[in-house]
């Protein structure tokens, strides 16, 4: 056997390429940095790098910066790169700022959360069949639950165009897995959050209060509802499992999710206890919001757990601190540099 026949055996080893829309959320961020240590070579899709962070820019290979509400060019794009992963995290708005009296136009949430989707899973279809897609979809999409703790098999019952389209990828996905072969996962995600998570969600709100706090800031935040159940994790452990998702010999739906429920008090306890403070002295209730009884969004990630071998590894405790001590640096940086 010559040189040439050997070589022509013997398996590809360059480096997985590995597509990222929405690359600089929280959770793309952090997607790209765990992609590159992996040895793959990460492309990045967004609307604007400005907030990208710096260490996130150094694990990307190329960055396109396109209007996802034209989502057609997302096919060119996926032509030239011919990436042996796709992640779909980029959606329109999320859901907390989203309810059933929004007066926003339907054609961004389509768009991007839908007919973008659609396009990458077409253009597989046609062009790139042993391409792997995970899709990133929200607990938003069971609306108002009867049953608790949700599943794979909870039915839908969307509330807002957000979880109408988030709904309606679900079930994209799983046309295209089973009428067309395409390798799809999706990935219901319920609540997650990181230092890198935006001060529009309560989280970060309270994380910021309290690092205000410590630094003898004046402070007095309001929120919503303290008695309220959220199950949380964090997003470094579950862009972990949107990766082992894609890893299975099949695509299929997951819930991502702890499965422990804890109350928006918690959080704050555990933040102002972290800096030495009372979380009530800074925290209080919105009275004009009437406490309405329901069954919270705590989702069974067993089928996760038991097919991916994934487990959540950063508690809840340490989420919360480390969230907090990103905020204190974040403000005593901000100080340094309006005092120079």
């Amino acid at each position: 056997m010559n040189y040439s026949e050997k070589s022509s055996i013997v398996p590809s080893t360059r480096p997985k390429k590995a597509l990222i829309t929405g690359v600089s959320g929280q959770d793309g961020s952090y997607l790209a940095e765990f992609l590159s240590a992996k040895g793959y070579n990460v492309y990045g899709v967004d609307k604007s790098f400005s907030q990208l962070p710096h260490e996130t820019k150094n694990a990307i290979s190329q960055l396109h910066e396109i209007d996802l509400t034209k989502p057609v060019v997302l096919k060119k794009i996926i032509l030239n790169i011919l990436p042996d992963e796709i992640y779909h995290l980029a959606a329109y708005h999320f859901s907390s700022q989203l309810d059933g009296n929004s007066k926003m136009s339907f054609v961004p949430f389509n768009a991007i959360n839908l007919v973008a989707l659609n396009v990458i899973l077409e253009t597989i279809r046609d062009n790139l069949k042993s391409c792997r897609t995970f899709y990133a979809s929200s607990s938003h999409i069971f609306g108002k639950v009867d049953q608790y703790p949700q599943s794979e098999y909870t039915p839908y019952h969307p509330e807002s165009l957000y979880a109408i389209t988030k709904a309606a990828g679900n079930e994209l996905c799983r046309f295209y897995r089973e009428y067309y072969d395409v390798y799809t996962s999706v990935g219901i995600l319920y609540n997650h959050e990181s230092p890198r998570r935006s001060l529009s969600f309560i989280t970060a709100q309270i994380a910021e209060a309290a690092a205000m706090a410590k630094l003898g800031l004046p402070v007095k935040l309001t929120v919503r509802d303290l008695d309220g159940i959220v199950d949380w994790g964090a997003a470094q452990d579950y862009i972990r499992a949107m990766w082992l998702s894609l890893q299975q010999p099949h695509g299929d739906t997951y819930i991502i999710s702890t499965g422990v429920p804890v109350q928006v008090r918690d959080f704050a306890q555990i933040a102002f206890n972290h800096v030495g403070l009372d979380s009530n002295n800074f925290i209080f209730q919105d009275k004009s919001t009437a406490r309405k009884e329901s069954i919270p969004y705590i989702g069974d990630s067993s089928k996760l757990r038991n097919e991916c071998k994934w487990s959540p590894e950063i508690s809840f405790y340490a989420l919360v601190v480390e969230m907090v001590e990103a905020h204190v640096r974040r403000l005593k940086k901000q100080k340094i540099n309006l005092t120079q």
